[in-house]
């Protein structure tokens, strides 16, 4: 005797009624999933090819990604689903023609808007087509009766439909002037609100911090309390920057001092871009000058920024070491988190990456080889490691310039050539463009003699300059 023969009949309809209902929501199930699949479609759109997808989801809201650089989303709607946007293609030929003419007309970008609009709605009418066929079916095959299939269809028709149309009548477009930034375009809001204010009166402080760099120059003219005074006539100069950030103040002054101390190198620790493409990188390395320029990656320096400016002439060192034409050894270190999309520090993973160089060349200079006049890393805390070992660690990344002896070795921070604190982004910060001048003895290379910090407030036309003496004796005895 069988199951169904041992029920009463009140236990029977129970059962059937439970059978209808599991089948129902299995169906149910089956179609919303197929939603998730099916509701996809991708289109030209001026001069790019966008891709929608629609989902199931609780947060109503739509996200446009933009790797590697993060994305944005903004709370658009009401409705369980959400809108993702990414760009597959770029028809470069059509973006040079937009360029070229300037921005895009009112028509244009009004267009352009109604196309994603109309794209969006054929991914959501896709998907809700796939799924009442998908509910059908599943119903259909789960019991073998109409009643089930049309039933599930019916609700997948409710539920995702009116989800859907929930949507569709509470769209905000006006949600993207109030969007949330993930990823590097965290900081876009601060940068263009800085860039409108700061880059306002760019070519003023350019032309003030020359002239303040002249000035630090001609400071040194004259015989100071130093001995043997003046500029340090018969030394190597090596000018030390870093966190340039792109900023075309901070790019000038480099110039600036490269030109009015005579440097015979620069060496730069690092964070030169904003968002590490290499379209920035291109852009920094076309502003360097002839100075000869060596580069230790930072954290907001991408494989593609490092790869810009080795092709642009710069001398990139990750972990290596270069012999300069003044003699010099520097051995660079580049910061781990450059080497992914992500700009966030750490400075236990620098510090890590440090160590791990150090054990590969411990053993070299234990055999003899020869030991870098200068360490330069990006992160202080990759620094620590070579306290004792070297006599000059150089480093950026804190925007604040430091100096600090630790079992004669110095560690020196060159603050932020940049002169803007990346985290904020202040367009009229209370953090100076700094920079600092080392000295080498030109008759005995690697032996050096003395440091200048220097602090340069452009705005306000008020700088500061600190000369520590090393050792003078190569130059007393001159």
């Amino acid at each position: 005797m069988s199951l169904n023969d041992r029920m009463s009949p009140s236990a029977r309809t129970a059962y059937r009624r439970m059978l209808t209902v599991v089948a129902c929501a299995f169906a149910v199930g089956v179609g919303v999933l197929t939603f998730s699949a099916a509701a996809t479609a991708h289109r030209m759109i001026g001069p790019l090819e966008v891709e929608v997808k629609v989902a199931p989801s609780d947060t109503g809201q739509t996200v446009l990604s933009l790797p590697p650089f993060g994305s944005v989303r903004a709370d658009t709607h009401a409705g369980f689903f959400s809108v993702a946007l990414s760009i597959d293609e770029v028809d470069m030929a059509a973006l040079e023609d937009i360029v070229r003419v300037g921005v895009p007309s009112e028509e244009q970008a009004r267009a352009w808007g109604d196309s994603l609009i109309a794209l969006v709605r054929l991914a959501a009418i896709k998907g809700l087509l796939a799924a009442v066929a998908a509910g059908l079916v599943a119903g259909l095959a789960f019991r073998r009766t109409w009643r089930v299939p049309v039933a599930a269809a019916v609700l997948v028709l409710a539920i995702v439909g009116g989800s859907l149309g929930l949507g569709a009548m509470t769209l905000d477009e006006s949600a993207f002037l109030e969007p949330h930034f993930e990823g590097a375009l965290s900081y876009a809001p601060a940068a263009i609100g800085m860039m409108q204010q700061k880059y306002g009166d760019v070519e003023t402080l350019q032309e003030q911090l020359g002239g303040l760099a002249r000035s630090l120059v001609a400071y040194y003219g004259v015989d100071q309390s130093y001995a043997p005074a003046g500029e340090l006539a018969g030394t190597v100069r090596v000018l030390h920057v870093s966190d340039l950030h792109l900023d075309p103040v901070g790019m000038q002054l480099v110039l600036e001092l490269a030109d009015a101390y005579d440097v015979d190198l620069i060496i730069d620790t690092g964070d030169i871009t904003h968002f590490g493409t290499a379209q920035e990188a291109e852009l920094a390395a076309a502003q360097l000058g002839d100075t000869p320029y060596t580069f230790i990656p930072g954290n907001h320096d991408s494989p593609a920024v490092r790869s810009a400016l080795a092709a642009g002439g710069v001398t990139v060192l990750d972990g290596e070491t270069t012999v300069t034409a003044t003699g010099l050894m520097v051995l660079g270190i580049g910061d781990p988190a450059g080497e992914e999309t992500s700009v966030e520090p750490d400075s236990e993973a620098a510090a890590e990456r440090t160590r791990e160089v150090l054990r590969e060349w411990q053993s070299l200079w234990d055999e003899g080889e020869r030991t870098p006049d200068i360490v330069a890393v990006h992160h202080p805390a990759a620094g620590q490691a070579f306290a004792g070992l070297v006599q000059l660690v150089l480093s950026g990344h804190t925007h604040t310039i430091t100096y600090e002896e630790i079992d004669g070795t110095v560690l020196l921070g060159a603050g932020t050539t940049g002169g803007v604190h990346f985290t904020e982004l202040r367009s009229d910060p209370h953090i100076p463009h700094s920079a600092s001048v080392l000295y080498f003895s030109r008759e005995e290379p690697g032996r050096l003699v003395a440091i200048d910090q220097i602090e340069v407030y452009g705005k306000t036309r008020q700088s500061a300059i600190r000369r520590t003496a090393i050792d003078p004796e190569p130059l007393a005895e001159d």
